[in-house]
């Protein structure tokens, strides 16, 4: 394996795989130099990336879209796999306990507020 050096400060450079990319990377001051071909690779992979957003982007606005035409063909396509479990609008999202008159259950141990009830 050859010695790479660091253009900046002449200290070893090195090799890392990322992605199917290798970058020289210089540990002291932090420079980042590409091989050959490397550069493509990354454009590559973002404008991959940057047609599978705006794909699922285009999915959103189509589901948005046949809401806006038609909500209750799509409220009925959409069903809440169990009516059991549908959201609670009570702003309480925590189902750990059990609810006695709108009170949570006490854990036990003494509180001093407990001689006011």
């Amino acid at each position: 394996m050859p010695l790479f050096l660091c253009p900046n400060d002449d200290t070893q450079m090195q090799k890392i795989a990322r992605n199917g990319v290798e970058l020289d990377i210089c540990p002291t001051c932090k420079g980042v130099w590409l091989d050959r071909g490397e550069l493509d690779k990354l454009l590559v992979q973002e404008r991959e990336e940057s047609e599978k957003s705006v794909q699922a982007h285009r999915r959103f606005q189509e589901e948005v879209q046949s809401f806006e035409r038609n909500p209750d063909e799509w409220k009925r396509s959409h069903k809440y796999d169990d009516d059991k479990k549908r959201y609670r609008y009570d702003g309480d999202d925590d189902d750990r306990h059990e609810q006695r008159d709108g009170r949570r259950k006490r854990r036990g141990g003494f509180d001093l507020f407990d001689i006011f009830d």
